[in-house]
C-alpha cells in the first residue's frame, strides 16, 4: 500500500533520474553534485561531511507536513477488484484412482490445488478439497492437506490413493491478488532545493519544476498509484548569513491506503469466485445450506 515513507521515496526516485541523467555517480543536470533525500537537512550536510553545502554540493530534501492531513471520503463502499495474476507452481494430476502433487522444481509452491470426487463414501454428490499453496508447503504437505478432507482417501508422500469407484476431477488455478481501497487522504509533501548561493538555488528550483511539471501520477514499489500537484513555491533566505538559500515546493498529493488478499482463480471447478461457482458442489466439512 501506499504510504508517506513510499511516497517520499519515489518521489526522489523520479528526481534522481530526471536530475541525473547519466546516473547517480555523475553530477547533476546543474553541474555541481547532488544529494537527495527523505527529511531535513542535518549538521554534517552543513560542514562535518564529505559533500557539504559550503564545498559546492547541492541538496534536495522530501517531507511530508503532518498538519497538512485530510481524508477524502469517496463514496465505493470500499470494493475489492482484481489486480495481479499469478501462475500456479503446485500442481495436481491423476492417474487412475492415484492423485500426486508436483511442485515446479526451484519455485515457490504457489496456487490453489485440489480434487473433486464423485461417490466418496458417507458423501452425497460431489465433495472437493482444496489448498491454497504457500511457501512453506511442499508437494506431501499439500497432499496430506487434501487427502485429510476426503473420506477414506490416504496420503503418501505427494501421492494421495482414492476409495476404489470414485471418479475424479484435479483442481489446478493460479491465484489472483484483490485490492481494497480502505481510505483515500491528501497530504503536502515539501520538496526543498537547497545551495550555497542564490544562483545555485534557482538552477535548482527550476531544475526540480521542470522535471516534475509535466508528472501528475507516480507509481511506489508496491504498485500504489498516487497524485501529485504542484502548489506554492517560496525562496527562503532566512539563513543567507550562514551561506545557505533554500527553494521550498509544496506538492498536494492524494494516495490510498489500500490492502491486498490472495484468492484463488477458481473454486470446485466453477467458472470464477462467488456467484459464478458451480451449484451442486459441496465442500467437505461445511454443512449443507
Amino acid at each position: 500500500m501506499a504510504d508517506i515513507s513510499t511516497i517520499s521515496t519515489t518521489i526522489a526516485a523520479a528526481l534522481a533520474s530526471a536530475l541525473c541523467p547519466d546516473g547517480t555517480a555523475q553530477a547533476a543536470a546543474t553541474g555541481r553534485p547532488l544529494v537527495i533525500r527523505r527529511g531535513n537537512l542535518t549538521q554534517a550536510d552543513l560542514g562535518d561531511a564529505a559533500r557539504t553545502l559550503q564545498q559546492g554540493c547541492d541538496f534536495i530534501t522530501i517531507a511530508d507536513s503532518a498538519e497538512s492531513w485530510v481524508r477524502v471520503d469517496e463514496p465505493l463502499g470500499r470494493p475489492w477488484r482484481m489486480d495481479t495474476t499469478q501462475p500456479a507452481t503446485a500442481h495436481m494430476a491423476i492417474s487412475g484412482d492415484t492423485a500426486t502433487v508436483t511442485v515446479d522444481a526451484g519455485a515457490t509452491p504457489g496456487g490453489t490445488v485440489g480434487l473433486r470426487v464423485t461417490g466418496l463414501p458417507g458423501v452425497a454428490g460431489d465433495a472437493c478439497s482444496l489448498h491454497v499453496a504457500t511457501a512453506g508447503d511442499t508437494a506431501a504437505t499439500i497432499a496430506a492437506v487434501i487427502a485429510a478432507a476426503l473420506p477414506g482417501a490416504v496420503a503418501s508422500g505427494a501421492d494421495i490413493t482414492l476409495p476404489a469407484m470414485t471418479t475424479v476431477q484435479a483442481i489446478n488455478a493460479g491465484t489472483l491478488a484483490a485490492r481494497c481501497v480502505a481510505r483515500r487522504q491528501q497530504q503536502v509533501f515539501i520538496i526543498t532545493a537547497w545551495a550555497a548561493t542564490p544562483a545555485a538555488r534557482d538552477a535548482l528550483g527550476c531544475a526540480i519544476a521542470d522535471a516534475l511539471a509535466l508528472t501528475d501520477w507516480l507509481t511506489d514499489e508496491n504498485g500504489s498509484t498516487f497524485r501529485i500537484e504542484a502548489r506554492a513555491t517560496t525562496n527562503d533566505d532566512t539563513a543567507m548569513n550562514r551561506g545557505v538559500f533554500s527553494r521550498p515546493a509544496r506538492f498536494l498529493v492524494t494516495y490510498d491506503t489500500d490492502l491486498t488478499r490472495v484468492v484463488p482463480a477458481m473454486l470446485a471447478g466453477g467458472t470464477g469466485i462467488g456467484p459464478d461457482v458451480v451449484r451442486g458442489d459441496v465442500l467437505v466439512g461445511t454443512p449443507a445450506s
